[in-house]
């Protein structure tokens, strides 16, 4: 049986402000139906007015150039027909959708169309960025957005992103997506459209990478590979990750090496910029053998900065079994979690985070609520939520 999809009707406006007295100068629309592009549209638009210096740098439209372009009034009919009887999609899709829908009505067409934005979407289905404005969003994704602010480039990577959003949504469990439909009345827009659409269609087989407790998805727990012995020869090592060899380092390294076999507690002071953790990692992993070892360091934001990059190097090359310790407080407290999704929260926000965190369980291998982006804002929601006490690694499975 052939399988319907909505038909979305993505739009992107460029306009000579973003202020109530805003005139559209650019319009940009794609048609997505059945999961696939199948109409483009684009037209520019006279506003009959001169460009501000910031908009023509950030369009590269000319006066000039817009001059010769219809008035609104007469791709009105065109626009309408396109978008009349779709769900519009925008990026922010208030400023569109309502700026569209004005000039519309004046013109005597009345715009109406549920409205789903990408931007929220992004957030819940994304939930570790900091930031989802289209050019981060299209860089993080690998989507294409040659010429940005011009109205159909960027619909078009709307509308890839949307396609992208889509396809997530297809990986995740029937179960969860229905558990996200349950809390969509935290979206601004009728953005829950395009989950219900994926979960229609969504078989009722569980992903084979997710185990599922209690009606949450956890992403189930790798085995590790045999690690990889370590030369004892320094240069080696760093040539097999990839990297130069540098003489401060490598003189480090070497000091390193010999106060690890001779003395069983040491201090040894280094400049900055030599390398340091390279330094001491390599000579320390390449002497041990069936023992762990235990690195301390004073700041998260140092202890993250190690875990993605030289615990992701020893990974990758030496299948070095490495795992971020942090307090109790850095890891959701499961059952609580659980307790929290029986309530009805009044709290919109506060309902969005928890969807963020449903499909951040999918994701996560550490269980550390640093990976969430904007972790700030749900300071407050978080207080009953974080573990409390003794914390052991996957504990929170």
């Amino acid at each position: 049986m052939k399988t319907i999809g909505n038909r979305y009707v993505v739009v992107d406006l460029e306009a000579t402000s973003t202020g109530s007295k805003a005139k559209i100068i650019q319009v940009g629309i794609v048609v997505i139906e059945d999961g696939k592009i199948v109409d483009h549209y684009t037209t520019d638009v006279n506003p009959h007015e001169p460009l501000d210096a910031h908009i023509k740098e950030l369009t590269g439209l000319t006066d000039q150039r817009l001059a010769q372009a219809p008035d609104f009034s007469q791709v009105a009919r065109k626009i309408f027909d396109l978008v009349e009887d779709g769900i519009f999609v925008a990026h922010n899709v208030q400023f569109d959708a309502n700026l569209l829908a004005e000039n519309l009505f004046l013109e005597g067409y009345e715009l109406r169309n549920p409205r789903v934005d990408t931007v929220e979407l992004a957030q819940v289905f994304f939930p570790e960025l900091e930031k989802y404005s289209l050019p981060i969003l299209c860089q993080e994704l690998g989507i294409p957005l040659k010429h940005a602010h011009t109205a159909l480039s960027d619909a078009q990577a709307t509308a890839e992103l949307l396609l992208f959003l889509r396809e997530k949504m297809l990986q995740l469990p029937k179960g969860l997506l229905e558990r996200l439909l349950e809390m969509a009345d935290a979206l601004l827009y009728e953005s829950y459209l395009v989950i219900e659409e994926i979960f229609r269609n969504q078989s009722i087989l569980t992903s084979p990478d997710l185990v599922e407790v209690q009606g949450l998805y956890f992403k189930k727990t790798t085995v590790p590979l045999k690690p990889r012995k370590l030369s004892q020869d320094f240069s080696k090592n760093i040539s097999l990750l990839n990297l130069e060899v540098r003489e401060e380092q490598e003189r480090f390294a070497k000091e390193v090496g010999l106060l690890l076999k001779d003395e069983p507690v040491s201090l040894i002071q280094a400049p900055t910029g030599i390398g340091k953790t390279y330094g001491y990692l390599l000579p320390a992993l390449s002497q041990v053998e069936n023992r762990q070892i235990v690195l301390s360091v004073p700041t998260k934001i140092l202890q993250n900065q190690i875990m993605e990059e030289e615990g992701k190097g020893l990974k990758e090359v030496f299948h070095t079994d490495i795992h971020s310790l942090k307090g109790p407080q850095n890891y959701l407290k499961l059952d609580a979690f659980y307790r929290s999704l029986q309530e009805n929260d009044e709290n919109r926000l506060f309902r969005r985070f928890k969807m963020q965190l449903l499909v951040w369980l999918t994701e996560t291998e550490t269980g550390d609520l640093d990976e969430i982006g904007q972790l700030y804002r749900y300071q407050h929601f978080l207080r009953d939520l974080r573990m409390m006490g003794i914390y052991h690694p996957r504990a929170y499975l």
